[in-house]
């Protein structure tokens, strides 16, 4: 078969990280990190202008802007200046920075090369919508929203937000809310990404409710389900209305980055805050605290990755709680039968573990490669990233045509950016549960319509 030249390209690229793995150096070299870095935005400039398709903005697109603020930055930018910037003044190994960063790139390498398919690359996205959603379906999903969201606000869902972002909460309590916020986050995420895909102009007042549903959760503090419908409905306006133009969503980008910041320095009595506007006001690179929220994660990228270097790979290990998170109730029970630490079974919760010790109040959050690194080793990382590309192309085709596909994609589009500073299997209960609701919506429906 013949490679067409963005093939090649993703496969030479993957050759060079390889290259770069082999001969990192064993002691801490900047100069070193920079070139690859400089390599990585080299092989995302010409990622985009080989796409023969016209559609670029997607998955790809966030995640690689992400990706380079999660893993890179801080060698390259920060550490020149000020290695003791904001979270980087906790302990780590500063020799391993170059190992990890040639790791994050062979990964993000694998990842590209997983989103290539050549038999696929001319084909677009159809208008009108290529599979079967009816008025009805988003209606209802409308009413779903409505209700769970009632439910989550009578049980104290709002009020628990908030107390977390004005350090009167705790973030990992769990309660009746709990399920009602899922069942809420779950039904308005299907609101959001079916409503462009039904011919009517209530789609636009579906829109305004979803604007409404923003505003209230960035009152609490909470900037997460913000950030996943914000992405969700760009994508879907780009592949549904219009295309947008490279300096429209340059121009969206950077106020909802300035939105997200100042939402993040009002929060009332936080001491991540307090130190950030310190950042911002005393430090020659303070700028950079615009973008805390990912950096941090570079420090996780190294921990792991020094982690997996000095002890056995952990394999599925790390991954149990993820894994068992959709059944409700069946994580705790693993936990109490196994009788390890939540932190050592649960995806995300190692770097925390090992700074503050179990029970910390306080999270220092993961790095999806890191994860990859300290379960799997090399292989496993150029395989799990692999296979993340493989699953984002795969979706994004099938889900011309089905909508559980679409789901899919869509979902994995709102996790775009917050990805490469999760856990591997990232919230696998959002999306069983929103592929379970979304046919609990259709089939009933469907069968009804097929008999009449």
């Amino acid at each position: 078969m013949r490679l067409s030249l963005l093939q090649i390209n993703n496969l030479v690229f993957v050759i060079v990280s390889i290259v770069f793995c082999l001969m990192t150096p064993h002691s801490l070299d900047i100069s070193f990190c920079q070139f690859v870095a400089a390599t990585y935005i080299a092989h995302n400039i010409l990622y985009f202008l080989l796409l023969e398709r016209k559609n670029w903005m997607g998955f790809e697109f966030f995640f690689s802007i992400a990706f380079f603020f999660i893993n890179f930055v801080y060698p390259t930018l920060i550490f020149p200046i000020s290695p003791n910037f904001s979270i980087f003044s906790m302990s780590f190994n500063d020799a391993i920075i170059p190992k990890a960063t040639t790791i994050a790139y062979m990964g993000y390498a694998f990842f590209l090369l997983g989103c290539t398919d050549i038999r696929h690359e001319k084909e677009e996205e159809p208008l009108p919508p290529a599979f079967h959603i009816e008025k009805c379906h988003v209606a209802i999903l409308f009413a779903l929203t409505l209700i769970f969201f009632f439910c989550y606000l009578l049980t104290g869902g709002l009020k628990a937000m908030t107390d977390v972002y004005t350090d009167q909460g705790d973030l990992n309590a769990v309660g009746v809310y709990s399920y009602f916020k899922l069942l809420f986050t779950v039904s308005v995420y299907l609101l959001a990404i079916f409503s462009f895909r039904i011919k009517s102009n209530i789609k636009w007042f579906y829109m305004l409710s979803l604007v409404a549903v923003m505003t209230m959760m960035l009152s609490t503090g909470s900037r997460t389900l913000t950030l996943g419908l914000a992405l969700i409905i760009l994508v879907s306006f780009n592949n549904n209305i219009r295309r947008f133009r490279l300096y429209e969503v340059a121009t969206i980008m950077i106020c909802g980055i300035l939105l997200m910041f100042f939402i993040m320095l009002n929060r009332t009595g936080n001491d991540v805050t307090r130190e950030v506007s310190e950042e911002v006001s005393n430090n020659e690179v303070g700028w950079l605290s615009i973008l805390l929220d990912l950096i941090i994660n570079n420090r996780n990228l190294y921990v792991l990755v020094d982690y997996g270097t000095t002890h056995s790979l952990t394999f599925l290990q790390g991954m149990l709680v993820d894994i068992t998170s959709p059944i409700p109730g069946f994580s705790s029970l693993l936990i109490a039968l196994t009788g390890q630490p939540i932190e050592v079974m649960h995806g995300g919760m190692l770097p925390t573990y090992l700074e503050f010790g179990t029970g910390s109040a306080y999270g220092l959050g993961t790095n999806m490669i890191g994860e990859a690194y300290r379960s799997f080793g090399y292989l496993g990382v150029a395989l799990v990233m692999f296979a993340i590309g493989a699953l984002v192309r795969i979706s994004y085709y099938r889900g011309r045509t089905n909508q559980y596909w679409y789901l899919l994609y869509f979902l994995l589009v709102s996790h775009s950016v917050m990805y490469g500073r999760s856990p591997i299997f990232y919230d696998p209960r959002l999306v069983t549960w929103s592929l379970t609701l979304l046919f609990l919506v259709c089939f009933p429906v469907n069968f009804v319509l097929k008999r009449t």
